[in-house]
């Protein structure tokens, strides 16, 4: 190009540049920054889905610190989901004292374990084998059920230390479903009970425990929600505000009742389990939540 044709351009050059500049300057869509994304909160997780397959949530795991009387940070839990080589899956909450406050409490230590087969098209769990056991001191407190939907029987047995104590079966009622807590918290958080939303109740069959055999679910409604959040001086957030009542003899307390709040993505971000047996009400407080390595096979059978 001759300079002529340099010197005849270029005033359209600065022309179309001032032109493009300034309408970027004057449009917002153009020049505004977009809003970043809100952080996480504890509890919540990209990826997050209401409801699908329930296989999504293995390898989760949670990591959990628990305060009781005047000790904080007493006791660590662990609920983790792991899948077998043969499809089905493992879920496990292990729970125990710690430290000084071991010694001081007999040392303590809660053991939930269930395999699961995976049921109605991915939507949830059923549990296989549900074990409980219960340490304090040097006793150990076992009970194992085997739960056959073939044949619709419940067998279990019952120990104290190494000698059974206790054994028989029951019936499951034709088109009902024993859910162990651990079948329960992973279905609940996959909607298989029904939509999840405040003010709302749900009844839960579970493996019945002297004549209780139901956990009940209420979501507390605005007012409720408001009340609660008022009386533990809790700021206003995203989050669900569950009462639960179970069977007291899964986790040792007096009545069974527990109050949780939920992060808006179902997992519980703080617990109190109220009047575990001589210790009063234990608060537990989510502290993380991984997801880990897969396993090709899990192997802690623990019969």
């Amino acid at each position: 190009m001759n300079k002529l044709s340099v010197r005849k351009f270029t005033p359209l050059f600065l022309l179309l540049h001032f032109f493009i500049g300034t309408t970027a300057l004057a449009d917002p869509l153009l020049t505004a920054p977009t809003d970043p994304k809100p952080p996480l909160r504890i509890g919540e997780y990209d990826g997050y889905q209401a409801s699908g397959d329930i296989r999504r949530f293995k390898n989760e795991q949670l990591l959990i610190d628990i305060s009781f009387l005047w000790f904080e940070n007493a006791a660590t839990a662990r609920v983790e989901l792991r899948e077998n080589e043969d499809g089905s899956f493992t879920a496990s909450l292990e729970a125990e004292t710690k430290g000084f406050v071991g010694f001081f409490t007999a040392y303590r230590r809660h053991f939930y374990q269930a395999q699961f087969n995976v049921v109605d098209n991915g939507k949830r769990f059923r549990s296989r084998k549900f074990v409980r056991q219960v340490t304090i001191g040097g006793s150990v407190e076992k009970t194992v059920n085997f739960l056959d939907y073939n044949s619709r029987l419940n067998k279990w047995y019952k120990m104290s230390d190494d000698e059974v104590i206790e054994k028989g079966s029951r019936e499951i009622p034709e088109g009902v479903q024993f859910d162990d807590i651990l079948a329960a918290f992973y279905n609940f958080r996959n909607n298989a009970y029904g939509e999840i939303r405040k003010d709302s109740d749900y009844v839960i069959n579970t493996i019945p425990e002297k004549n209780t055999a139901q956990f009940k679910v209420h979501i507390m409604n605005a007012e409720e929600e408001a009340a609660l959040r008022k009386l533990q001086q809790r700021p206003l957030q995203d989050e669900l505000a569950l009462k639960v009542i179970i069977p007291p003899e899964i986790f040792k307390t007096t009545h069974g009742e527990l109050t949780f709040w939920s992060s808006k993505h179902l997992i519980p971000v703080e617990t109190t389990v109220e009047d575990y047996i001589l210790l009063g009400d234990l608060h537990a407080v989510l502290k993380e939540r991984k997801i880990l390595q897969p396993v090709k096979s899990l192997q802690r059978q623990r019969d």
